[in-house]
């Protein structure tokens, strides 16, 4: 289908076809806010993969303490968050029954000229280009920024045809769908890779690169067997603990969001400057940090240079010639992770007893051992991590593609036959 756009003088959406109009959403939808009484809810929860249930009964998230005040939900709802207007479609049709928080704009469609799903992937387009936060108002960009409930009523949005309206919902879902597929694939890849690198790690660290090694019985029922000629020490007698309170310097912090899971790789982030150094711990070059908050995490870090680090971190630093970089790979096998975990206190929040860490039997070769171990981990790990890093930018570019592919769409770039 081809018709001339025609301008709309609209800065977010310039031109539309000749078959569409430009109107208001108060044209199409209003504002819901039935409330409803129910002893036994069904907890709705807005995410960007859709509208959910919440699991109440096992204190997932903030949970109020009455739900009187919160909204119903019928399929068709379209919610938006009106307060976080920076960090991605915070909007989702619901295909569900239930009730949601008041915190959150409820759109139902006035009648059958509109189809709530075809407005939900216009939002989405207008949360990725900012054009929501545009809109918001508040003390600041970075405090309360929110869209007002007047504002959303105002906003001008095009309006097809019903009949080209459930096309291009059609057409979204079926290519979307495959390009979700395509995702998955490349995701499913990435966890086999990443167990993969687990794998390895958790072999060469307890069992070495010699395959045809004479072993033994460590003793120790978390490693059980190891070459004969690697031995069992507690790790205290291997590593010590680092507790050097801040004092002063000009030094860079990590916190536990700067270590990224399982691969004890460093990942910047925006938000360290802001961070207090008060209580926090020196941790020295080449000192070896572990995350003992929530361990199951495995968060390890061989640090660069000198520097600061959160006090939920253990810093560790080798005795007697003993490699920190072979304690990395140790601290983030799986093994490791599977016998702190049993050790830890706390329900919502575990963290690992420190004197446990120091206590736990290792096992551990020679210096020229660990050497070899970890010169064979850092090249394997690499090839890993490059396999990883390219199917990474593939799921990227195919975020992408729905993205562009939704903004052509609804917004006429893009039509579909009917």
């Amino acid at each position: 289908m081809k018709s001339n756009p025609i301008n709309t003088g609209v800065q977010w959406l310039p031109s539309i076809p000749s078959t569409w109009q430009l109107t208001r959403v108060n044209k199409l939808f209003y504002l819901a806010k039935d409330k409803v009484s129910d002893p036994n809810p069904t907890v709705l929860s807005l995410a960007r993969d859709g509208v959910k249930v919440r699991d109440i009964s096992n204190n997932e998230g903030q949970l109020a303490e009455s739900y009187d005040n919160y909204s119903r939900v019928i399929p068709g709802d379209l919610l938006l968050n009106p307060m976080d207007l920076q960090s991605g479609a915070n909007c989702n049709m619901s295909e569900i029954s239930g009730i949601i928080s008041p915190a959150y704009m409820k759109l139902r469609a006035l009648n059958d000229d509109v189809n709530p799903k075809f407005f939900d992937y216009y939002f989405k387009t207008q949360y990725w280009t900012m054009a929501m936060f545009a809109h918001g108002k508040g003390v600041s960009f970075d405090h309360r920024w929110t869209l007002n409930a007047d504002t959303l009523l105002h906003y001008e949005v095009p309006f097809p045809p019903r009949e080209e309206q459930d096309a291009i919902v059609d057409e979204l879902k079926r290519t979307l769908g495959l390009a979700d597929n395509l995702i998955n694939n490349q995701e499913k890849q990435i966890e086999k890779l990443k167990e993969y690198r687990q794998a390895i790690i958790t072999k060469a660290v307890t069992k070495g690169l010699d395959p045809n090694a004479p072993m033994k019985d460590s003793g120790v029922e978390w490693i059980g067997n190891i070459p004969c000629n690697w031995e069992t020490l507690r790790l205290k007698y291997c590593f010590s603990v680092r507790n050097e309170k801040y004092e002063n310097g000009n030094y860079d912090y990590v916190a536990l969001e700067n270590v990224e899971s399982f691969s004890g790789k460093y990942i910047a982030t925006e938000s360290n400057a802001f961070y207090s150094l008060a209580g926090t711990i020196r941790a020295n070059r080449n000192d070896v940090i572990f995350g003992k908050l929530r361990p199951y995490l495995s968060k390890a870090f061989l640090i660069a240079k000198d520097c600061y680090v959160s006090s939920e971190f253990a810093v560790l630093y080798g005795l007697g010639g003993n490699r920190t970089s072979f304690l990395k790979y140790l601290l983030i096998s799986s093994k490791f992770i599977d016998v702190i975990n049993s050790s830890t206190y706390g329900t919502k929040m575990p963290r690992a007893n420190i004197d446990f860490i120091r206590n736990l039997e290792i096992a551990i070769p020679d210096v020229k051992t660990q050497n070899e171990i970890v010169n064979y981990l850092d090249e394997t790990c690499r090839k890993i991590d490059r396999l990883i890093d390219v199917k990474v930018k593939k799921i990227a570019q195919l975020s992408n593609y729905k993205k562009s592919l939704i903004y052509e769409y609804v917004t006429g770039k893009k039509r579909v036959s009917l």
